[in-house]
């Protein structure tokens, strides 16, 4: 009986250390090796050089911290490559998922192809699509055969794509669109950022929301939840009233607040007006437009154009309290077919179509010149109708026979005719005037030179038809032969046409002409010498010789 147990428990410690043994694990040959945790039934193949094992039911198997699931699983221990059906999820790090109908896995290079109804969800974005890579070593998820992304409010599609997991940063390319309640964004090329929400435009993009649409250049940024656009590479903004396009723009759809540097354009569509400069800014909400530097209006009418030029334009367009109004600061110059002005500063009321000229104004129309110490001028079809002339009035028109009437006074009041001529003159306090008699013959009979508190002239052909004088007039009639140098010209007589703004004049100022110098070739220099001398050196037949060679 005691040879018996001792026989059985030597078979029993024989038995453990066998059993032992065989539990103990050996040591992997390759580290990225596919690891099979679950599956409701497997089935073996050994192959010649490669061992197959199918998986079918509830599969689960891992590799380091991602998990792969799915209904039936073809797995090749000695290429380490999966192929999954049904079902099938893959899990990285517990933080993206990505789930479809088939996939292959390739476990040394630890890369998936994913197929049919894919769906990535990183917990910041859905990404959907029928074919699908995925490299988890980068963690990078690319598909060309078109994709959908949903990122919160936005809806963003394209042909192909890539996208990284953990920067968050996706390349669309073809045919990409990013859609919302808003509006929509349309562009060839896109990189957008998951986390700040912000598109970076690496193509011409188009941005169409419900006020506004947007053409906008390579470098460009939008933000998507906020709708502020950085443009940059002369991109242009559209709204319903205006149009603007410079260098650099920062413009917010929400509050219509648009801010611009370099050469600036921009348009009034209902006004026929353009304003360009170096910087700018635009409000809806309160219509103020501005812009600085190199500044110029162009008022477009049926059959003229206003140039306007100053150191800085605002234009205030106020559709609430319905004023409407432009002002311009610093070195006034204007400019019109008929009228031309250069002052300090000026205010336009377009509600009543008044200019307002400020600090020692001098303006010039046909004819005539007019300055003062501050003057406003009423337009009627856009001709100036009225000009009412404050402190220092002095006016000059020369008639027929290139004779300067002069008119002169404390106040004055200019009437005009539909062409823009003078056709009466009333002055007010300290008047004194010089005006020429001219016969039917066109000859001057003489020089008439009066001082009157008072005086009305009137003007027929730029020529004085009637005057009035009241209030103590003193005056004199000097003869064509009488007639000196110093009685031609009342004190503080200048004649200043040499300062008169064209059109020309204006432009230069506001795009002055770029010099290039281009440095003077010597004739004696080193490298002509040297020219010279291989020339001389070089036979005129031998020179033949070679350009037929080259034919």
């Amino acid at each position: 009986m005691s040879r018996y147990l001792l026989s059985c428990f030597a078979l029993f410690l024989l038995f453990f250390s066998l059993n032992t043994q065989a539990q103990v694990p050996a040591m992997p040959t390759n580290p990225n090796q596919l690891e099979i945790i679950k599956a409701d039934s497997l089935v073996g193949m050994n192959l010649p050089f490669m061992q197959i094992r199918k998986l079918m039911g509830n599969v689960g198997l891992r590799q380091g911290t991602t998990l792969l699931y799915c209904n039936l699983a073809i797995l090749n221990e000695t290429t380490n490559i999966l192929e999954a059906y049904g079902k099938v999820k893959i899990i990285q790090a517990d933080t993206v998922t990505i789930t479809g109908d088939t996939a292959y896995y390739f476990g040394n290079e630890r890369k998936a192809k994913i197929n049919g109804r894919v769906k990535l969800d990183d917990k910041t974005i859905i990404l959907n699509t029928n074919k699908l890579d995925y490299d988890l070593n980068s963690s990078v998820a690319f598909y060309n055969t078109g994709g959908k992304v949903l990122d919160k409010k936005s809806t963003l599609t394209s042909k192909e794509a890539y996208y990284n997991t953990v920067t968050k940063l996706v390349n669309f390319k073809t045919n990409v669109k990013v859609l919302d309640k808003d509006g929509n964004l349309s562009a060839d090329s896109l990189r957008y950022s998951t986390l700040s929400k912000e598109a970076f435009f690496v193509a011409p993009t188009l941005i169409v929301n419900k006020k506004d649409t947007t053409y906008a250049n390579p470098g460009s940024q939008y933000n998507t939840l906020t709708k502020i656009s950085n443009l940059k590479g002369r991109s242009t903004v559209k709204t319903e009233d205006y149009v603007m396009t410079a260098d650099t723009m920062i413009y917010d759809p929400p509050t219509e607040i648009g801010v611009a540097n370099g050469n600036i354009l921009f348009i009034s569509k209902k006004d026929k007006a353009i304003l360009t400069g170096d910087k700018g800014r635009y409000s809806k909400k309160t219509g103020i437009t501005r812009v600085f530097g190199h500044a110029l209006l162009k008022n477009i009418f049926e059959n003229d154009t206003l140039f306007l030029n100053a150191d800085t334009l605002v234009s205030l367009d106020n559709k609430e309290t319905k004023v409407k109004k432009l002002y311009a600061y610093k070195k006034v110059l204007m400019y019109k077919s008929d009228m031309s002005a250069k002052c300090d500063s000026l205010s336009y009321n377009v509600s009543d179509s008044t200019i307002y000229f400020y600090q020692k104004p001098i303006l010039w129309n046909t004819k005539n010149q007019s300055e003062a110490d501050s003057i406003n001028i009423g337009l009627r079809h856009n001709k100036i109708k009225i000009m009412n002339m404050k402190g220092k009035s002095f006016v000059i028109s020369i008639d027929t026979l290139v004779n300067y009437n002069q008119i002169k006074g404390r106040k004055m009041v200019v009437n005009f005719t539909d062409s823009s001529r003078v056709e009466k003159v009333t002055v007010e306090g300290n008047g004194e005037s010089i005006y020429y008699a001219i016969d039917e013959k066109n000859t001057v009979t003489g020089m008439n030179r009066v001082q009157c508190g008072k005086m009305n002239l009137n003007f027929a052909k730029n020529k004085v038809s009637r005057i009035a004088f009241l209030a103590k007039p003193d005056g004199k009639f000097i003869p064509p032969k009488e007639i000196k140098p110093d009685d031609k010209e009342l004190d503080g007589f200048r004649w200043r046409l040499a300062e008169r703004p064209t059109k020309e004049m204006i432009m230069k100022v506001v795009a002055p002409p770029i010099e290039v110098k281009i440095p003077q070739v010597k004739k004696d220099s080193v490298i002509i010498k040297k020219e010279e001398k291989e020339v001389k050196k070089t036979p005129l037949n031998n020179s033949k010789k070679k350009l037929r060679s080259k034919l």
